[in-house]
């Protein structure tokens, strides 16, 4: 007998099936089938099931009843052989371990019939929001289950007996049937095993979620008053409504009028809402129901509301206007400002902060640690997995639990410029800061340069910072990299570098837009590394620069990171020189003085570190290209370089100058700064 049957109801799904089917036979767990219900297609989905079940004997094609979901998952029931069972939507998707540890929690917890975890939202765009998780349905899954359904279909892993025994979906209910389902086996007694930080993938769109919620309301009704029917059976109290079917009814009404606001659907049709005045947690729980219902209508981000806080409060105004007291209005709408940073009175612009990760479990919880807790509140926070083989994600969704600003992009691994550019594309502001998920940005880093971009005027594209070169454990190396190039740039970049990494910089999308974006092919050319040098160039031919004098970023230079590579560096900067020849070759002379200083500075470098190879090798072709500049670090920078990175390589440890004394870059959320000092220089 097969262990798990995932039963795909599908109907005109050849958008988005083959990413859900992708992710069912790239499961861990090998011993599954996929049964793909086709219930009355008119598209190619079911040419896309019989093309994956040619190469995959796991998957099989069943031809629905054209009835709707219930009834197309009822059949996906009778043809299954699986002992336990998952449902999922032809829209949705899984990660490569979900089977596997939901299998595993079901067999370690005998008694459980389903095993369950938490879900994210993700809007068409692939920003995935707000991961939600139930532990108290462990504790209490009728209570829990009268009042809210709070899994995703995908979420549990079910075992098949236990729904056949009973009924399977009910196919009168045109939404809400797998919350009653749900219901029924907590009310035959079932256990759940809980399965934390494990999160299902639940794609918003127009047909996502109904769009006659009035539909929704209802069936939600009649699944609230049988739990609670079924909870007084249980405590005694027969047909009696017990204590809080009219507040649960309540809240799932304002939901569905938060849905329909953010929609822009007429709410006259839903039926008047019992008053509700929520106090103390009861306000956050409100609050964050209410953010989570608009980014559902409007597929969208909760930071995305912050663009326009007046049109945000006037859409949360419309949905409480009935059943909600006027105190509790303004006390949740406090909380959701709250939440995106904003202050009601004086909203601030939306920075997005892109934050591109890969393999990046050891540095991105700092990273975000100083991004969250910047002056300047008001942020959209994106981090842009590329392709990650590790628990980043995970790591990303637990703390957009926490943050409803920060989101999680996943592609496949692209490299740094295609992350990034994934990222700025879908932010929802005009004002776009980028960061390394191994660097650092102190408190006041963005409230700065916004400063200096407003001082700079409607010509300045960019405001960059210095940085301070960090090591592994945060701690200080040095802040001597200080220049103080501003206004117009073209010719200082043709020189080099001068803002030095791609975590200082704030800039403007405009500017972004006009210079095409981070260039991808050099990842695709073997030489990713000068990406930011590449566009900054490119952004200095039509925008000014500002500068915040001050070391607001923190560059951190570990052995492993993409800048430690001095050979695939130097590939990358020759090619970003070739660009700027073919471009400006009237600036021959200086563009070629800047390669040179280039090559030279990556020699000493690599020196430096005890990367006698690389050395070795930009020595060969320093003398090949730039003989005076070879000669003239001949006398001590080179020698004295060499025996540096000799004795770095023989005691393991950089050498510090002897007044040196041990200083941690200061962020926000850490060190006793919630957001508001800076470091100093």
């Amino acid at each position: 007998m097969t262990a798990v049957s995932v039963i795909i109801p599908a109907r005109n799904a050849e958008g988005t099936l083959p990413t859900t089917l992708a992710s069912v036979v790239a499961q861990e767990f090998a011993d599954i089938e996929a049964i793909i219900v086709d219930d009355g297609s008119s598209d190619g989905t079911a040419r896309i099931v019989a093309e994956q079940a040619s190469e995959d004997a796991r998957v099989r094609l069943v031809a629905g009843p054209g009835e709707g979901p219930a009834t197309a998952r009822n059949e996906g029931l009778r043809q299954a052989r699986g002992q336990a069972v998952l449902f999922l939507d032809a829209d949705d998707w899984i990660a490569r371990d979900h089977i596997r540890r939901l299998h595993a929690a079901l067999r370690e917890e005998r008694e459980a019939v389903a095993s369950y975890c938490g879900y994210v939202r993700v809007t068409p765009d692939g920003q995935a929001f707000m991961p939600r998780f139930a532990p108290r349905l462990t504790q209490d899954p009728v209570q829990e289950l009268a009042h809210r359904n709070p899994l995703a279909t995908h979420s549990l892993l079910v075992l098949r007996q236990q729904i056949e025994e009973v009924g399977g979906f009910d196919s009168s209910l045109k939404t809400c049937e797998d919350w009653d389902l749900w219901q029924r086996l907590a009310l035959a007694g079932g256990r759940f095993a809980p399965v934390p930080e494990l999160y299902s993938y639940y794609r918003l769109g127009p047909d996502s979620l109904s769009a006659n919620v009035t539909q929704l309301f209802c069936d939600a009704a009649t699944v609230i008053g049988k739990g609670f029917r079924g909870l007084g059976d249980i405590c005694g109290r027969g047909d009696q409504r017990p204590e809080g079917q009219e507040i649960a009814l309540a809240y799932f009404g304002l939901w569905c009028r938060a849905v329909a606001s953010a929609q822009g659907q007429p709410l006259q049709n839903l039926p008047p809402l019992p008053l509700l005045e929520p106090r103390d947690e009861g306000i956050w729980f409100a609050a964050s129901m209410l953010l989570e219902a608009l980014c559902t209508g409007a597929c969208r981000t909760p930071a995305s509301f912050a663009l326009d806080w007046p049109a945000t409060s006037a859409m949360l105004d419309r949905a409480m206007e009935q059943g909600m007291a006027s105190r509790s209005c303004d006390e949740i709408k406090k909380s959701i400002a709250d939440m995106l940073g904003i202050d009601p009175e004086q909203p601030k612009e939306l920075v997005s902060a892109i934050i591109p990760a890969y393999k990046a479990m050891d540095t991105l919880g700092e990273t975000l640690c100083s991004v969250r807790y910047q002056t300047h509140k008001t942020l959209d926070i994106i981090v842009v997995d590329d392709g990650s083989p590790d628990a980043t994600p995970d790591m990303v969704l637990g703390e957009a639990a926490e943050d409803p600003r920060i989101s999680l992009i996943q592609q496949a691994n692209a490299g740094v410029a295609a992350a990034r550019n994934r990222g700025w594309k879908a932010a929802g502001s005009d004002l776009i800061a980028f960061v390394d998920s191994d660097d650092l940005w102190a408190p006041a880093k963005i409230e700065k340069q916004l400063e200096a971009l407003k001082r700079a005027g409607e010509a300045a594209g960019l405001a960059y910072t210095w940085y301070a070169k960090i090591d592994a454990e945060s701690l200080i190396i040095s802040t001597n990299f200080r220049p103080r190039i501003s206004g117009q740039v073209l010719d200082d970049i043709f020189a080099g570098n001068f803002v030095g990494n791609g975590s200082a910089p704030l800039i403007k999308r405009a500017a972004l837009e006009a210079a095409g974006g981070f260039d991808s092919s050099l990842h695709e050319r073997g030489a990713q590394g000068c990406e930011d040098f590449s566009i900054y160039f490119r952004i200095a031919e039509k925008y000014r620069f500002a500068l915040v004098p001050e070391p607001l970023t923190g560059y951190r230079d570990l052995a492993g990171n993409m800048s430690s590579d001095m050979m695939r560096m130097v590939r990358s900067f020759d090619l970003v020189g070739k660009e700027m020849l073919s471009r400006h070759p009237d600036r021959r002379r200086a563009i070629i003085r800047g390669q040179n200083g280039f090559m030279l500075w990556s020699l000493i470098t690599a020196a430096e570190r005890g990367d006698l190879s690389s050395a070795a090798k930009l020595m060969g072709e320093m003398g090949r290209r730039a003989p005076m500049h070879l000669a003239a670090a001949l006398p001590w920078r080179l020698p004295r370089a060499l025996i540096r990175g000799i004795r770095r390589r023989v005691s393991g440890e950089r050498r510090r100058r002897w007044d040196y004394r041990p200083r941690k870059f200061v962020i926000g959320g850490r060190d006793g700064f919630a957001g508001g000092e800076t470091m100093g220089a």
